[in-house]
């Protein structure tokens, strides 16, 4: 019987935010684009400043021991801080442009990382982009897209509400569950954030 309700809740919002996600979808991609559109138009003294950052990163990487530690919190970091703003940003009647600018940006890393790997790195980038850039990308980018489509959602909600003077009905509510799926999203995260913790480092070892 639970199955059947979580089923139809997740149809019925899925419906009724088709466009949301859709929306969602095409900034990330917007951004990715112009991720990769920024490497290619990059002059060739910043291509090589960049990349020789990037070696010397790697060598420097490789020789020392990984405070997994340290870095499970820099990870945690650079990533969870996004979905926070975002929740905040739903709970605001304003924030649906800056939260569609973070999808762009998000995209824009991802675009930018991943074309400048291959480009600057030929097959071993391809390589370091396939197993340190997209695994945890694949977990972290639906959770974006989901956090930033029930930011919007809410916030469209409350921009209704106040229209018809019953934004107050009930809010206390209507705050916790969306603060409670908001949890849940930052749980799936973490699968994301153990991978590029404790497996993308020796991957960039092996590589490089």
């Amino acid at each position: 019987m639970k199955m059947v309700f979580f089923k139809n809740l997740i149809s019925n919002h899925l419906q009724n935010n088709l466009w949301l996600y859709i929306l969602s979808a095409i900034c990330l991609c917007t951004g990715i684009v112009l991720g990769v559109y920024t490497v290619r138009y990059m002059s060739g003294f910043e291509k090589s400043d960049l990349l020789n950052y990037l070696s010397s990163f790697i060598q420097t990487y490789n020789s020392k021991n990984i405070n997994y530690n340290q870095l499970f919190f820099e990870t945690v970091k650079n990533n969870i801080p996004v979905l926070l703003i975002v929740w905040f940003l739903g709970l605001t009647m304003i924030g649906i442009p800056i939260i569609l600018v973070l999808d762009v940006i998000k995209g824009f890393t991802i675009g930018f990382t991943v074309t400048f790997f291959v480009n600057g790195m030929g097959f071993k980038g391809i390589w370091l982009a396939l197993l340190s850039v997209i695994p945890q990308n694949i977990v972290y980018i639906p959770c974006i897209i989901i956090g930033s489509v029930l930011a919007m959602e809410f916030s469209l909600m409350m921009i209704k509400d106040n229209g018809k003077k019953r934004w107050t009905t009930g809010i206390s509510s209507r705050i916790m569950s969306y603060s409670i799926v908001f949890v849940i999203i930052s749980a799936c995260m973490f699968v994301g954030l153990s991978f590029e913790t404790y497996i993308t480092p020796n991957i960039i070892k092996a590589i490089a």
